[in-house]
């Protein structure tokens, strides 16, 4: 009897470890894209800019377009500061392509390892019109969606090869 109890605290054990192990890998395998894009299309609306931002209007819309493959976020729109981001899958990765009022495009790709359930980290990938070792450009992105339904967005910048002033934008649904 007491082998028995033995052998089953044993492969008690194991199992636990086994689940443990499970869990210690899904962790750090990060978040799955498509499970990103499909809460970022949940975003789909317009925004109101908490204090209206560095910009009088203080309006964000997302939209969902192209059959659902991709994701529009149009950044004070009818202003002179109007941007648009564009986010989609790409394989198993999520990406985005920032058309700056700088006149430049930065590419981002989603961090899965460094983004969480409720905190997606993106990190620049490249661009267009731009050289990342001097000209000014949106080299990180930060979207965390807080439990009061609001979501906030912190935009890092590069210039000159380091970090400059980040802008976070605290939007509400309107």
């Amino acid at each position: 009897m007491k082998t028995t109890i033995r052998a089953a605290c044993s492969a008690l054990g194991l199992l636990g470890f086994w689940i443990a192990m499970d869990s210690i890998a899904a962790d750090k395998a990060g978040v799955d894209a498509k499970t990103a894009f499909a809460r970022l299309k949940t975003l789909e609306g317009d925004w109101k800019v908490a204090g209206g931002g560095a910009h009088p209007d203080g309006k964000v819309i997302y939209k969902v377009t192209a059959a659902g493959s991709a994701l529009m976020e149009d950044q004070f729109p009818g202003t002179d500061h109007a941007m648009v981001s564009m986010y989609h899958l790409d394989g198993d990765d999520l990406r985005m392509t920032h058309y700056c009022a700088a006149g430049n495009q930065p590419r981002l790709k989603l961090d899965r390892e460094g983004s969480t359930t409720d905190v997606y980290s993106f990190v620049f990938d490249g661009g267009t019109n731009l050289n990342p070792a001097k000209d000014m450009h949106i080299h990180s992105l930060k979207i965390t969606f807080l439990d009061s339904g609001k979501v906030e967005s912190d935009w890092g910048c590069f210039m000159d090869g380091k970090a400059c002033k980040a802008t976070k934008l605290a939007m509400t649904r309107q």
